[in-house]
């Protein structure tokens, strides 16, 4: 297991292990350095999720955009993300919506609502039961709100119904295939701790861009809602990877001073959120507020009377060139956007 505070932290040193142990693999086209076996990274200060390494050049607007799409369910791009990386089009198989997008996998996951009931072979493919869409996030908060120590709270993020064959039975063709696999959120020494497994990640384009940022931020709010401190952050990665055009980056930060990186700072929004329906209507507030953001309609922030939310659409308000006039609650949202 590798131990890092923060971010940056994990960056520079997944970058010098991959250097060190990496093997070559030829994938897809494309050549990889790989770590040649599971990688389990552990973050002790999550909620310090932010990339300062200037080097880096991190997009410091995407992975709120995207963390807000996935909170409310989310998958086309012309909604939020699109907006900030034209790129990402380019992922998309109908040059529209992300399939394996992870919004509507966790909050409307779709599938037979009945138990499995076969007792012989000839039987196994016949399906009874209606269709039924679960929203897993809900889930997970009602999990630890009735047994805060519970083992069960967990997201499943691939879809085999989805994901492993068309509707002809082929094998599926497809540009967007889900990397993150299953989140699973619990309760450790009296703090929310948020495991992920991805099945493949690129240090560059995943793991340091937005993957460790979404699911940090899900597990604060999910804090923030249950009304506990957020814990440690596990990203478990079956194949942690870099592509040999990604390779001078790697090296540049290899050859960083990891402890230039070494931030005591601990942050956690106070306000509490007090269900998930209050934060779904915060969320659908922002989501207006930032459409008319970026059209032109707001030139002002206007206070959602949460934190956590304001920090979240001041980023977008930053994002116009629009000057605010208050700076963020977030320690190190004003260290990133240097206010």
């Amino acid at each position: 297991m590798y131990t890092f505070k923060n971010l940056d932290q994990t960056l520079i040193g997944i970058s010098q292990e991959i250097l060190k142990v990496g093997a070559w693999r030829n994938v897809r086209g494309f050549r990889c350095l790989e770590i040649p076996n599971p990688v389990l990274i552990k973050i002790t200060n999550p909620t310090d999720r932010y990339i300062t390494i200037p080097e880096r050049k991190w997009n410091r607007y995407l992975p709120f955009a995207e963390s807000l799409w996935m909170a409310l369910g989310l998958n086309d791009l012309d909604s939020l993300p699109g907006r900030y990386v034209k790129n990402l089009y380019n992922y998309s198989d109908n040059g529209r919506t992300w399939r394996g997008g992870y919004g509507p996998r966790i909050r409307s996951f779709s599938g037979l609502n009945l138990d499995y009931d076969v007792s012989e072979p000839e039987y196994r493919n016949i399906t009874r039961g209606c269709i039924q869409t679960t929203d897993q996030l809900r889930y997970v908060i009602l999990s630890l709100q009735k047994d805060i120590n519970t083992r069960q709270a967990l997201i499943q993020i691939g879809d085999p119904a989805k994901d492993c064959f068309d509707v002809d039975g082929e094998l599926k063709i497809t540009k967007d295939y889900p990397c993150s696999r299953t989140l699973q959120f619990m309760m450790v020494d009296k703090k929310l701790d948020c495991t992920l497994y991805i099945r493949s990640n690129d240090v560059v384009f995943g793991l340091s861009a937005v993957n460790v940022f979404n699911f940090t931020w899900m597990q604060e709010y999910i804090a923030n809602i249950l009304g506990v401190p957020v814990g440690n952050y596990y990203h478990f990665v079956n194949n942690l990877h870099v592509y040999d055009y990604h390779l001078d980056k790697v090296r540049m930060f290899a050859n960083m001073d990891i402890q230039k990186y070494d931030r005591d700072v601990q942050f956690q929004y106070k306000d509490k959120i007090e269900s998930l329906q209050e934060f779904d209507k915060l969320l659908t507030n922002v989501y207006h507020y930032e459409k008319g953001v970026f059209s032109g309609e707001f030139e002002d922030f206007v206070s959602f009377d949460n934190d956590m939310v304001n920090d979240w659409a001041k980023v977008f308000l930053y994002h116009s060139k629009h000057a605010l006039k208050d700076k963020f609650i977030n320690p190190h949202l004003n260290n990133l956007f240097n206010l």
